[in-house]
């Protein structure tokens, strides 16, 4: 197994969305319903005990509002999701409030994601207060342990948040995310907003703590260098439903979605980009194709693509496509080369910067 260190064998989930769904109201300047959009529809994934299970898709598609969905930060419309086989939907708000402390999220900006007010220390106590997980004449010490575990001196701990550089800052969330002793976390595009060799740093640190700790690790991102470094199943999403899931190997080795292969063959640095795979432009969400919805930009589409939903059915892993059988095989080919030399290479550049901290 690729990864976070190729846990063989563990299959127990720690998280199972069933068929989640979320629209959100769309209103006019002068309040009158233009419809909705449907930012997640339909989803349904299972994410294995100590795995990372990345989300992957452009912006828009729903990636974001799925993460949440996973926390119960967002109530879901329809669906159940089940935590440790619980379902989150049936518990109280005091009940919710105390699972808090085993699910954590990682926000993508590090700029925003700490209250200016409050010092370091104050910022990475504050879980430890809310969950009563230590005295309070141990909290100095259980955030000087914390910190120095992302990587930052203890004597830190007493400074501001502005005095602290994207990718400091970004580790400080990191801290503060492990204080309650989480049991999944959810990155939300969490290294996306810092510079490349920052986000290497963060990313080796990441998958150091998931090893160490035994986290399960829900990493939302666009960037495919970074997925394909650290993640053991990819799900690839498409406006609000997923249309290919499956081992990280297998989904970047054999992609079965037009999509997907679209992905790979757009990772930058490639003479041959998406647009060469994809016409027109992304409908729009309030009102999106019939059966596949990505059969107005598929270059393979046929009538059975806007009559038809396709099932997300396993084709060696799990992919939505009528056609998936019938593309060129070529292609698939071509745009595996296409990208995985580049991913290659990123990949090394993660190693190298781990070599060189």
């Amino acid at each position: 197994m690729s990864g976070a260190g190729g846990k063989i064998g563990v299959t127990a989930p720690m998280l199972e969305l069933r068929d989640v769904a979320r629209a959100f109201p769309v209103r006019d300047a002068l309040g009158r319903s233009k419809g909705a959009v449907r930012a997640v529809d339909g989803v349904s994934l299972s994410v294995p005990r100590g795995s990372v299970l990345a989300i992957v898709g452009e912006s828009g598609c729903g990636k974001s509002t799925l993460g949440r969905l996973a926390l119960r930060l967002i109530e879901p419309d329809s669906g159940s999701i089940l935590f440790e086989g619980e379902d989150l939907r049936s518990l109280s708000a005091a009940a919710l409030r105390a699972r808090r402390r085993d699910m954590q999220l990682i926000f993508q900006d590090p700029f925003a994601s700490l209250d200016p007010r409050m010092t370091v220390e104050q910022a990475v106590a504050e879980p430890l207060r809310l969950h009563g997980i230590v005295p309070r004449a141990k909290e100095r010490d259980r955030v000087a342990e914390l910190l120095s575990r992302v990587g930052l001196r203890p004597e830190l701990a007493r400074r501001w948040p502005h005095e602290f550089s994207g990718g400091q800052r970004q580790r400080i969330a990191i801290a503060r995310a492990l204080a309650s002793g989480p049991k999944l976390i959810v990155g939300d595009e969490p290294v996306s907003a810092l510079d490349v060799s920052v986000q290497a740093q963060v990313i080796n640190l990441l998958q150091d703590l998931i090893r160490e700790l035994g986290l399960t690790f829900v990493l939302i991102s666009h960037d495919l260098g970074v997925v394909r470094h650290i993640a053991d199943r990819v799900a690839v999403m498409y406006l609000g439903r997923i249309v290919e899931e499956g081992p990280a190997a297998e989904v970047f080795g054999n992609p079965k979605h037009p999509y997907t292969r679209a992905l790979l063959a757009a990772v930058p640095g490639q003479g041959r980009g998406a647009a060469a795979l994809l016409e027109g432009d992304v409908p729009s969400p309030i009102n999106p194709p019939s059966g596949c919805r990505f059969r107005t930009r598929c270059p393979h589409a046929e009538a059975i693509c806007a009559e038809q939903v396709p099932p997300l059915a396993d084709h060696g892993h799990r992919a939505a496509c009528h056609l998936q059988h019938q593309l060129p095989p070529a292609i698939a080919r071509h745009e595996r080369d296409a990208g995985g030399e580049r991913l290659k290479r990123l990949q090394a550049f993660f190693s190298d910067q781990r070599t060189g901290e």
